[in-house]
């Protein structure tokens, strides 16, 4: 019964990160300790303490986006998010599903810039990417796993 209820419980967190880092521009600790908790017994795709390689995973996740952070190119929700988004996923998907983030921020904030709703300084939330990354990761793991940039590495 908690197995099947765990890949819900994350896409309901990443939903909510979404919707509050759009609105508030920030990713609240009620959101990201919990994930953070939950992921170290319980994944998606399995129940059971977290392989170590997720452990690493989370923490380089962890660690580059809180560099990140530091340097004011981000905030440190995004960083307990993006370590969630690994712990849950493991370091293969998680490094696809953060690319994926990436890409796709990029894409939108080269949009906006080149449609002039936004100045090319002018910040916009990055969690709503990696939130969508982290609900791909949940609901199309195998999709996202095949079609990489990556697979001559994770094949």
């Amino acid at each position: 019964m908690f197995a099947a209820a765990v890949p819900w419980l994350y896409l309901a967190a990443y939903a909510a990160a979404f919707a509050i880092d759009v609105r508030t521009r920030r990713i609240p600790n009620w959101i990201t300790y919990p994930l953070l908790l939950i992921g170290l017994i319980a994944r998606p795709a399995d129940v059971g303490l977290a392989p170590l390689a997720s452990i690493i995973a989370a923490l380089v996740a962890f660690a580059l986006f809180a560099a990140f952070a530091f340097r004011g190119w981000m905030g440190m929700g995004d960083a307990k998010l993006a370590a969630a988004i690994a712990l849950a996923s493991g370091p293969a998907l998680a490094t696809i599903a953060l690319w994926l983030a990436f890409a796709v921020g990029a894409i939108v904030g080269i949009a906006l810039i080149a449609t002039h709703r936004i100045g090319r300084r002018q910040p916009i939330p990055f969690g709503p990417f990696l939130a969508l990354a982290g609900i791909a990761a949940v609901l199309v793991p195998d999709q996202l796993l095949e079609r990489s940039p990556f697979g001559f590495i994770f094949g």
